[in-house]
């Protein structure tokens, strides 16, 4: 899908005026979103990172039909986001962590019966659709419970249950695990790849800050950065396109900090860091980045041995998924 979406915004009056003026005002606009360029296959959990602002809700409202864009085309199961959006909606679930969007007096179950009407469920389907989806998130107990009476981890699992009412093929979720405790996240994290995914057969799309998180449950990541695509693809195909720079992890028993520091001065070292957060007496780790690969491991060993460094450890270490967000997000795109 390929998007490209301009807003408005206006310019306010002077406040000192004691009267209502109607006027044509000046307007600015800015671009949200370009050369979005993206494809999400059927059974995909596909996660979507990006900072603050970076145009992922943006995207998100667009494929939702909530926000139209001013060029450019989107589609949900082959239909058009703009021609089409009645036909998407019973396809697709939106789940956001907002606990204002629930009615905190009324119970679980009510919110959920509540949503069911608007989402034009058949009344005598209504009972029936709301136990599954209780029972299928683990609050078929709590369906009595007032909604402000749910902790954080429920009321997630509460939205989830109403994203899946018409039961969509296409799950969108935002920040499904933001604010929650490892324990919590972690049985979220399981139910939506353990049991959105492989058992209900429903297509996720995750939008999320949280690396870690995309690199255990995604199998395909799109990085955004100032409304532009800055990489596409699994992980292993992104990690491709970094610098063919080796990292090592050294274990060096007599650490000196001015080793350290000669370290850095060494052309063919792109980038030294001391791993451990004070460095012991006993020794400590180094991570250091070679310019030009690991047939230059050997010097770099010699290097160490030279400066009076005794080495206790050597291995190679991977770039993770913040290293790989990291170089997308500072290099120039295309």
């Amino acid at each position: 899908m390929y998007s490209s979406l301009q807003f408005e915004q206006g310019v306010s009056g002077n406040q000192d005026v004691p009267r209502i003026v109607l006027a044509y005002l000046p307007k600015k606009t800015a671009t949200a979103l370009q050369n979005i360029n993206l494809r999400i296959d059927k059974g995909d959990l596909f996660g979507l990172l990006g900072s603050n602002g970076a145009g992922k809700t943006t995207l998100i409202k667009i494929l939702c039909s909530l926000v139209l864009p001013s060029s450019g085309t989107a589609y949900i199961n082959g239909l058009d986001v703009r021609r089409n959006p009645q036909e998407i909606k019973p396809s697709l679930g939106y789940v956001i962590g907002d606990e204002r969007s629930f009615y905190w007096r009324l119970t679980g179950e009510q919110n959920l019966k509540f949503f069911a009407v608007l989402n034009n469920i058949p009344h005598r389907e209504v009972d029936r659709a709301v136990t599954r989806l209780l029972d299928l998130v683990g609050l078929k107990a709590h369906r009595n419970k007032m909604f402000k009476e749910y902790s954080t981890g429920m009321k997630k699992m509460l939205a989830i249950a109403r994203g899946l009412l018409t039961n969509p093929d296409i799950l969108i979720m935002d920040e499904p695990t933001s604010g929650l405790d490892p324990l919590v996240a972690r049985k979220i994290k399981n139910f939506i790849k353990g049991t959105l995914v492989n058992t209900e057969n429903k297509t996720v799309l995750l939008a999320s800050h949280n690396l870690a998180e995309v690199e255990q449950l995604c199998n395909r990541i799109a990085v955004l950065d100032n409304g532009k695509l800055k990489a596409e693809g699994t992980v292993e195909e992104i990690k491709a396109t970094l610098p063919k720079h080796k990292r090592f992890v050294v274990g060096i028993e007599n650490y000196q900090t001015a080793l350290l520091e000669k370290l850095k001065t060494l052309t063919t070292v792109q980038h030294a860091v001391l791993k451990t957060a004070q460095p012991p007496s006993s020794g400590a780790q180094i991570e250091v980045e070679l310019t030009h690969g690991e047939d230059q491991a050997s010097k770099l060993m010699e290097s160490i041995l030279a400066m009076g460094g005794r080495i206790t450890s050597f291995q190679e270490s991977n770039a993770t998924l913040e290293d790989i967000f990291s170089w997308v997000l500072l290099r120039k795109s295309a």
